[in-house]
């Protein structure tokens, strides 16, 4: 395996149950399904972000984020994980693969492992350690969960080639609260 650089995000924010929140589509109109007003503004600070990010990120060269149809039985849906990387990707000139879903995880870590790399991944918090842990080859490199209230992280998983694999955690530090 070449030197692989995957940076993995979990979608922007979403609506709470009861909460004063409310997603809204890219046109403004009330859908729960969408991101919040503050999600969307997490959506356009990536594009920032990711168009020159720190070290060890690179600006990715392709995009995955989780389809909007979940295959884990929740029969529910999100275009959150495609919402949040919609704007960085029409600014960055790539079509996002949106073939995999949340169920999904080991479909998606092949599509990711052949992607032309860096590699950016948008996808739902529950599902990303199994995520991890099917891209690198099992657990224990990237943690066993990813928190309820943390929509700042980045993972970021290296191979170095030789088929060894690094995890660091990186803060997008974009909107007020981060970090």
């Amino acid at each position: 395996m070449p030197n692989t650089l995957v940076m993995i995000i979990r979608h922007a924010e979403k609506p709470v149950l009861g909460g004063a929140d409310f997603g809204v589509t890219e046109q403004g109109e009330s859908d729960p399904a969408s991101l919040t007003v503050r999600g969307w503004q997490r959506a356009g600070g990536l594009c920032s972000f990711f168009s020159k990010p720190p070290a060890p990120m690179e600006k990715p060269a392709s995009i995955v984020a989780s389809g909007t149809v979940k295959k884990d039985g929740s029969g529910t849906r999100s275009k959150r994980p495609s919402q949040t990387i919609t704007p960085l990707a029409r600014r960055l000139g790539l079509q996002p693969d949106v073939t995999y879903s949340k169920g999904q995880e080991a479909l998606a870590a092949e599509a990711i492992r052949i992607a032309p790399t860096p590699v950016l991944v948008s996808w739902q918090h529950e599902s990303i350690p199994g995520l991890a842990a099917a891209l690198v080859g099992g657990a224990g490199i990237a943690p066993e969960s990813w928190p309820d209230e943390d929509f700042d992280s980045i993972w970021v998983l290296q191979n170095d080639g030789a088929d060894v694999w690094s995890f660091s955690r990186q803060s997008q530090g974009l909107l007020d609260g981060d970090g």
